[in-house]
């Protein structure tokens, strides 16, 4: 049960009771699994912060109906979030239910799948109130007695067999725990040895650290960024060949504990505090970060990793600041009938490139039209012209999604800008400083084109018309320089006509989603560049005098007089989501992120038909399937996998629409 503080606030940090026969009053959990390790319940936690949850539960739903389990659906408190529960009727062995929750991970963003890995793995039942004031609540089915007869295991019906078909249905194949050690060369990857030393790179260790590994490990991170400081710190051990008994000692330190350790020692409180770990969940928590973290350095090459991050993060930065520099530079460029839609795919190109340090991508073309607030077949064509244009070349892809290459910007260029060589003065800031300014600068215009207010389209009678892609550009530009722009200074940063930046700044006004500032008072003076509130003091002639009243230079007044009659606009951020709904737009990107989960889902169905169509057919039905990669563990006892046939009209050719109907039934309401 959780406790609280002095001031009658829920700590978040629960002490182990005996379950009562009346439900308590304050937040509660229960155990998932036994001390021994074995599973009576399974609870996936879709958490609404994590992203869109309706997709994610459909898909979760599907694999559970395939695999033949019964399932309850809980409201769990929180906004939007979703708890599904499945009972066992015999306990679960902790391999299988990892397996699960790992492969299930992967594949649903939304999923917090720790409570199914952890040794005191809790969650709140149905009916548990929530720290927040809300509590727990029963969705699927609607019926108390009938989801009390689910989540029994007496009368639950979930066998061990429908779990191990759940594991075939999302493809999870538990690894084996060990891996024999193997000698590696220079230029190859790293294996991953696990033995009495616990997972580790192959090779001997290095135990001086780095100026920069030192500093993640001293010094404290900032409350948002705690898991991704740890993360990166045990990165850099790993790729140092450190073994988990060396960091183990580590924590002996207090200094590393309240440093780049602190995500294993505590726990996320109320606000910015945090809950201090127990010694043991502190150890389980190290061991599994670290084979997580072993796991993702031994597919990074074998020199050393800083130097070549170091190395091509420069180069993504110099030319992602080039390639936004000739973008800004040719407005009129983005200012045409599909320009904004133009601009938002290479803008998004060029955020991905930051964060990945590379500037070859590869990206589907579905979710580049939801981070972009654009549609599929707009990202399409936009990135058939910005190609023709020489923003970007298309490469050759084996998978699914699409690669692509930003290109430099030539002199022949219409946005290229010479580059001044040589010289001390005007040095650059450092890579980190330039690629958090444009990474910020990227997230917060895209950001703002995902808005409902801005979706593109006339309103009818099936969906309501937005703003459109334009205004959007317009609202961008007002909320990317942070302060009031004139309609002139937007025509020359958008490249729209004067009458066209009027006509969309009066429909956001009108929707009060941008309002005027008129600047007369507070403002420069061009002469002797005296700040707001100062008086002029230096001109070309002397001090100015003050006789008659005149404190300022005639260029000030000038100034004063044209600002006093040219409208001045600013954003109000807090006012999309408003405006959205009286448009009637509100949730277009919701209904399209919707629809395209049911074409992926329907997509992968046909491709694995496809599979089975040209798979050898002789001998298919007789004996154990056991897939290649499934030699040294076979996971299932059953005579085939489970398959479920695509839909066929009565000529025997696929029915696409059937399979797409069938999809759209298993998505679950919300």
């Amino acid at each position: 049960m959780d406790t609280r503080n002095r001031a009658g606030e829920w700590l978040h940090k629960y002490q182990e009771r005996d379950l009562p026969e009346l439900p308590p009053a304050r937040p509660y959990a229960v155990y998932l699994s036994s001390k021994w390790g074995r599973y009576r319940w399974l609870c996936f936690d879709l958490d609404a912060k994590r992203g869109d949850v309706g997709p994610d539960l459909a898909t979760l739903l599907r694999w559970l109906d395939e695999a033949g389990l019964s399932y309850v659906v809980a409201a769990s408190g929180s906004a939007e979030g979703r708890h599904v529960w499945v009972a066992a009727a015999t306990l679960l062995d902790s391999v299988l239910v990892h397996a699960i929750a790992d492969e299930a991970a992967r594949r649903l963003p939304t999923l917090d799948h720790g409570l199914l890995k952890s040794r005191t793995g809790a969650a709140r039942p149905i009916g548990a109130p929530h720290r927040n004031g809300h509590r727990s609540e029963l969705l699927h089915p609607a019926d108390p007695p009938t989801a009390a007869a689910r989540l029994t295991p007496r009368t639950c019906g979930n066998d061990s067999e429908a779990f191990t078909r759940l594991l075939l249905v999302i493809d999870a194949v538990p690894t084996p725990e060990r891996v024999r050690p193997r000698i590696v060369g220079v230029d190859e990857f790293a294996e991953v040895l696990d033995d009495e030393l616990g997972p580790r790179l192959a090779g001997t260790a290095r135990t001086l650290l780095d100026r920069d590994t030192m500093g993640l490990l001293t010094r404290r991170p900032p409350a948002d960024q705690v898991s991704e400081a740890c993360g990166s710190l045990l990165t850099r051990l790993a790729l140092r060949r450190w073994t988990l008994p060396m960091v183990k000692r580590l924590l002996d330190t207090r200094a590393y504990r309240e440093g780049g350790l602190l995500h294993l020692c505590t726990s996320p409180g109320i606000g910015p505090l945090r809950v201090n770990l127990h010694p043991a969940d502190t150890t389980e928590k190290l061991e599994r970060n670290w084979r997580r973290c072993v796991s993702y350095a031994s597919r990074l090459p074998s020199q050393p990793e800083s130097l070549v991050w170091a190395e091509n993060l420069a180069s993504v930065v110099d030319l992602v600041n080039q390639i936004q520099a000739a973008a800004d530079a040719t407005p009129e460029r983005w200012a045409t009938q599909a320009g904004p839609g133009d601009r938002a795919l290479l803008d998004l190109l060029c955020l991905l490139a930051l964060r990945s340090g590379t500037t070859v991508l590869d990206l589907d073309l579905r979710r580049a039209a939801i981070a972009t607030g654009g549609s599929r077949s707009g990202m399409h064509r936009a990135q058939q012209r910005l190609g023709l244009d020489g923003w970007l070349s298309a490469r050759g892809s084996e998978g699914p999604a699409g690669t692509y290459e930003l290109l430099p910007i030539t002199a022949d260029h219409p946005g290229y800008t010479p580059v001044a060589q040589g010289g001390t003065q005007g040095n650059p800031p450092p890579t980190q400083e330039r690629r958090d300014a444009l990474v910020s600068r990227l997230r917060a215009r895209l950001s703002a084109g995902q808005a409902d207010a801005f979706a593109y389209g006339r309103r009818n009678a099936t969906h309501g018309g937005g703003l459109g892609h334009h205004a959007g550009r317009i609202y961008q530009q007002l909320l990317e320089h942070g302060r009031p722009l004139s309609v002139s200074e937007m025509c020359a940063k958008t490249g729209y006509e004067p009458r066209t930046v009027q006509k969309h700044l009066a429909r956001m006004q009108g929707l009060m989603v941008v309002t005027r500032a008129v600047l007369t008072v507070h403002h420069e003076c061009p002469t002797c560049e005296a700040g707001s509130g100062e008086r002029c003091s230096i001109g070309r002639g002397g001090r100015v005098p003050r006789h008659r009243g005149a404190d300022q230079h005639a260029a000030r007044g000038e100034l004063a007089v044209r600002r006093a009659g040219t409208p001045y606009y600013r954003p109000r951020q807090g006012s999309l989501l408003a405006a959205a709904k009286v448009l009637g737009s509100y949730g277009r990107l919701a209904a399209r992120a919707r629809r395209y989960a049911v074409e992926i889902e329907q997509y992968h169905w046909w491709k694995k038909e496809e599979a089975w169509m040209r798979a050898p057919k002789a001998g298919m039905r007789t004996g154990v399937h056991v897939h290649e990669g499934q030699t040294a563990l076979v996971v299932t006892t059953l005579d085939r996998q489970p398959w479920r046939r695509y839909p066929r009209d009565a000529d025997g050719r696929a029915d696409h629409s059937a399979a797409r109907v069938r999809v759209e039934r298993r998505l679950a309401t919300a």
